[in-house]
């Protein structure tokens, strides 16, 4: 059966532009290269936003816009960083230079304790300055993911409630308020996990899913600016990408059924786009064809990882650019193999 997104039909945000979110995570870090970006690049890419016009806001000014229905302005960026490595101090010298507001998701277990990571003074000194809002990246950075399908769902709620609690609780101790805004470790959710954090009072969940965020949904795309995806020419490519308006697609997002589908995605407007490539986590990018509204893959796409992305490419005819939208679908009978990743330590 193909189901219509609850997030698209939920999420009543009314706009017609779109804001590039980025994610960094850490910064001139050569022992981790696949999660950092280098200071030279970064400083370029920032001087870029601010000498090429962008305006690049704070989250809560990008929620606030979309969720007044006033739109989002063209050119609007805004800048968010994972985790709280020691290394975000680098960054905060370069945006504070630059008047950029930026945002932090903490890793809540890790601050204030692991020395890796930026210390209860880091987090006060980098508040004084108005530009930083420090949000929710939740306690002991799961994999949200891995534990949905090997947990009951009653077992994964009491994960998810006890991350909550903890992570809040040192939060309030140390900012005197309550998160906002949460991001994914990992980039992982499902449907039981989107429906608890908004049930929670969240205004916005991050992934790190490709894409640019037109204010049409609960979950925030992101555009992942580390290791080999860091240099500025992928930064500039990056700040191209429109959002695909996808009203709904198959398979829908979180845990499925099926080792190997082929794709579909229902667009708005579809005579607007042409060239359309649908793609999977293992698979590549497979040519899709058109009917109608409907953009199809010409073949299945095998499930390879128990956590897989899938992803929709087209070209707008209108502005000959590239307008791309992905989301994450899970496979319980995927084992998770442990694979070596960087520490978070």
């Amino acid at each position: 059966m193909i189901a219509l997104s609850l997030l698209q039909v939920a999420y009543s945000f009314q706009n017609n532009g779109y804001a590039t979110v980025f994610i960094f995570h850490r910064f001139g870090d050569k022992r981790y290269p696949s999660t950092s970006v280098s200071l030279e690049d970064f400083k370029r890419e920032m001087e870029y936003l601010k000498k090429n016009g962008y305006r690049v806001v704070s989250l809560r000014e990008l929620y606030r816009e979309v969720h007044s229905g006033k739109g989002i302005p063209p050119k609007t960026v805004v800048i968010t960083i994972d985790d709280g490595y020691k290394t975000t101090l680098k960054a905060f010298k370069i945006l504070k230079d630059l008047g950029f507001p930026f945002t932090v998701f903490l890793y809540m277990e890790a601050v204030g304790s692991y020395p890796d990571f930026l210390t209860l003074s880091d987090l006060k000194e980098m508040e004084k300055s108005g530009l930083v809002d420090f949000e929710n990246h939740l306690y002991s950075h799961l994999d949200l993911g891995k534990l949905r399908i090997k947990l009951t769902e009653e077992e994964f709620l009491k994960v998810l409630k006890k991350e909550k609690s903890l992570s809040e609780r040192k939060f309030f101790r140390i900012f005197k308020r309550k998160p906002e805004f949460l991001a994914f470790p990992y980039g992982n959710y499902d449907k039981l996990s989107v429906k608890f954090f908004e049930s929670a009072g969240y205004k916005l969940l991050m992934t790190q899913d490709r894409g640019a965020y037109n204010g049409k949904s609960y979950l925030v795309p992101r555009m992942a600016i580390v290791g080999s995806q860091s240099g500025f020419k992928n930064f500039l490519e990056d700040l191209k990408i429109e959002p695909l308006p996808v009203v709904k697609h198959y398979p829908d997002y979180g845990l499925v059924e099926r080792n190997s589908f082929k794709p579909i995605f229902w667009i708005e407007e579809a005579e607007n786009y042409k060239n359309c490539w649908i793609y999977g986590t293992k698979n590549g990018w497979v040519k899709a064809e058109k009917k109608g509204s409907m953009i199809i893959s010409k073949r299945k796409i095998y499930i390879k990882r128990y956590a897989t992305r899938i992803g929709i490419r087209c070209w707008n005819r209108k502005t000959n650019r590239k307008a791309e939208y992905f989301f994450l679908v899970l496979k319980g009978d995927i084992a998770p193999k442990e694979t070596k990743t960087e520490s978070h330590q």
